[in-house]
C-alpha cells in the first residue's frame, strides 16, 4: 500500500511517497522535494509624481482691430527713358540694376555728325552778324545823304528792308546754333530721377532714332523711396476710416481730394513676413466707387527707407478703422482642436485640469511667437495650460508652474 507523508520545514513543503506492509514502515521509495516554494511579502505602491506644467494668465492688451486687404507696390515715378537724337550707342554707364542719382550719365550717343552741324550753324551766325553789320552802316550813310536828295526816299528804305531782313536771319542762325548745342547735349543720356535703373535694351553699336513716337526705348528708371501700395477696399471701411481721423482732428473735415491731410495710418507687410513692419498713411482714394465689387481703389505711401519693397511685390495692407480697445490674449500653442471646436485647458484651484471652449479671433506678433485674440470662453484670472499639454487631461491633477510674462506683449500695442 503506498502512502504519501508531507513534512513541512520552515517555508518549504517535503512530500514522501513510501509502501505500508503489514503495519510497518519499509524504506521510502521515492522522495519529491520542493512542491512550493518561498512565500515572499507583496511590493508596496509608490505614488508617481503629480505632473508639471507651465500655464499663464491672459494678457490684457489695448489694440486696433485692422482690416486686411490685397495689395501691389508701384513706383512713384516711373520713366521710360528714348533716346531724343538719332545715332550709334557709344558708351554704357550703368549696370542692369544698378541704384543711380538724378543726373547720373545713362548713355552716349555718337556726337561727331552733330559737332560738324553745330560748326556750321555758329559759321552762320558770323556770316549773318558780317551782313548786319554792313548793312547797318549803309542804312546810316543813306540816312545822312537823305536830306540832301543825294539818295531817294525808296531807296532808302529798300535798304533798311534788307537790314531787317539780316537781322532776322542771324536770329535765325542762332536758333540753329542753340538746336545743334541742344542735340549734342542730348546725346549724353542721363538719368531723370533718383531710383533704380531697369536692364538695358539696347547695347554699345546699335543705331538708335529719336524721332517722335518711334524714337528708341533705352532702359526704364523708377524711384524707390518712397514707394506706393495700391489696394481695394469696402466703402464702409473707408467711411470708418475717415470719421475716425477726422474726429481725431476736432471734427474739421476735408474731401476725398485731400484725404492725405487726414493722415489715416496704413500698414503692410510682404509675403515672407509675419509683421506689418511697414508703416505709411492714405494717400490717395479713387474718384468712385466699383458698383459690381463695392469697393474702391486707394492708395497707400510707404517710406521705403531700405529699398526692400520693389514696384509690383506683393503685399499685405492693414487699415485701421476703429479706436483701442482692451482685448485677451493667449499664445497660439495653448490653443487645442477637438472636433471642429477650439479648446485650451485651464488649471482650476483645486489644480484640476478643465477643457475651455472658447471663440478666437485674428492672430496678433509678438516677440515670445504668435498670439491669439479670445473673444469668449475665458477670464482674466484663468490659469492657462500653455506648456505639457500631453499631460494636462481633463479632470487629471497637475502641479502648475507660472510662466514669466516678460515677452507675452504683442507687437501692436497701443498706449492709452
Amino acid at each position: 500500500m503506498i502512502q504519501l507523508l508531507t513534512l513541512k520545514v520552515g517555508s518549504t513543503h517535503f512530500v514522501f511517497v513510501y509502501r505500508l506492509s503489514c503495519c510497518f514502515f519499509r524504506l521510502p521509495l521515492l522522495v519529491l522535494c520542493v512542491v512550493a516554494g518561498c512565500q515572499r511579502s507583496a511590493p508596496s505602491l509608490v505614488q508617481p509624481p503629480t505632473p508639471e506644467v507651465i500655464v499663464t494668465k491672459p494678457s490684457i492688451q489695448n489694440l486696433t482691430n485692422p482690416l486686411e486687404f490685397n495689395g501691389n507696390a508701384a513706383a512713384v515715378e516711373t520713366v521710360e527713358v528714348k533716346a531724343r537724337v538719332s545715332g550709334f550707342i557709344t558708351e554704357i554707364h550703368f549696370s542692369d540694376g544698378q541704384r543711380i542719382t538724378k543726373g547720373d550719365p545713362l548713355f552716349s550717343i555718337d556726337q561727331r555728325p552733330y559737332l560738324v552741324v553745330r560748326d556750321q550753324a555758329r559759321a552762320d551766325v558770323a556770316k549773318a552778324l558780317a551782313e548786319l553789320n554792313e548793312l547797318e552802316s549803309e542804312v546810316a550813310r543813306y540816312k545822312n545823304l537823305l536830306p540832301k536828295a543825294v539818295v531817294t526816299r525808296e531807296q532808302y528804305e529798300i535798304l533798311v528792308a534788307k537790314r531787317d531782313v539780316a537781322n532776322a536771319m542771324l536770329d535765325k542762325s542762332r536758333a540753329i546754333v542753340a538746336q545743334a548745342e541742344l542735340d549734342l547735349e542730348f546725346c549724353q543720356i542721363i538719368s531723370p530721377l533718383t531710383g533704380r535703373v531697369s536692364t538695358r535694351e539696347v547695347d554699345v553699336g546699335d543705331l538708335v532714332t529719336g524721332t517722335g513716337s518711334s524714337a528708341t526705348r533705352l532702359t526704364t528708371v523708377v524711384t524707390t523711396s518712397p514707394i506706393e501700395v495700391y489696394f481695394d477696399t469696402d466703402e464702409r471701411a473707408l467711411l470708418l476710416a475717415r470719421q475716425r481721423a477726422i474726429a481725431k482732428r476736432g471734427g474739421e473735415a476735408v474731401t476725398w481730394r485731400d484725404i492725405k491731410e487726414l493722415e489715416i495710418p496704413v500698414s503692410a507687410r510682404l509675403v515672407t513676413e509675419e509683421l506689418f513692419l511697414h508703416k505709411g498713411i492714405l494717400d490717395f482714394v479713387d474718384i468712385g466707387v466699383k458698383p459690381t465689387t463695392g469697393t474702391v481703389r486707394c492708395r497707400g505711401l510707404l517710406p521705403n527707407p531700405e529699398e526692400l519693397i520693389t514696384p509690383g511685390m506683393f503685399m499685405r495692407v492693414q487699415m485701421t478703422t476703429a479706436e483701442p480697445e482692451q482685448t485677451m490674449l493667449v499664445p497660439e500653442r495653448a490653443l487645442g482642436i477637438d472636433q471642429g471646436r477650439k479648446y485650451v485647458a485651464v488649471v482650476n484651484d483645486t489644480n484640476r485640469v478643465e477643457y475651455r471652449t472658447v471663440t478666437t479671433g485674428r492672430s496678433v506678433p509678438a516677440r515670445s511667437g504668435m498670439l491669439r485674440v479670445i473673444e469668449e470662453g475665458l477670464d482674466k484670472n484663468d490659469r492657462v495650460v500653455i506648456s505639457g499639454m500631453s499631460r494636462a487631461r481633463e479632470g487629471s491633477t497637475v502641479q502648475p508652474v507660472e510662466e514669466t510674462a516678460e515677452s507675452s506683449t504683442p507687437q501692436e500695442v497701443v498706449t492709452p
